[in-house]
């Protein structure tokens, strides 16, 4: 396996679990419920375009520039682990 495959990997894995965690982020209960609703939908839409840019390539261009980018909206909104990984992914392609 490639680093390109490997970056690919990463990226996939890291849109799968942050679609998990913006859609748990989205039925969360708690104090902050509509702080909750609203970084767990900004969360699910970004997971579902990096998923998109991987498979598709239409929405967004599969470019590291914009999964970098990706990465760290994820961190910041969603998904910690999920928003690392397409960072890591991101670097590894911009790298090569």
């Amino acid at each position: 396996m490639d680093n390109k495959e490997l970056a690919k990997l990463l990226v996939i894995i890291g849109g799968i679990i942050g679609v998990i965690e913006g859609i748990s982020g989205i039925f969360s209960f708690g104090f902050f419920l509509l702080l909750g609703i609203f970084s767990g939908i900004i969360g699910l839409i970004v997971a579902i375009l990096v998923l998109l840019s991987v498979f598709k390539g239409q929405p967004i261009p599969y470019e590291p520039i914009y999964l970098i980018i990706f990465g760290v909206v994820m961190i910041l909104f969603s998904s910690l682990i999920g928003g690392l990984l397409v960072l890591i992914g991101g670097i590894i392609i911009q790298i090569n």
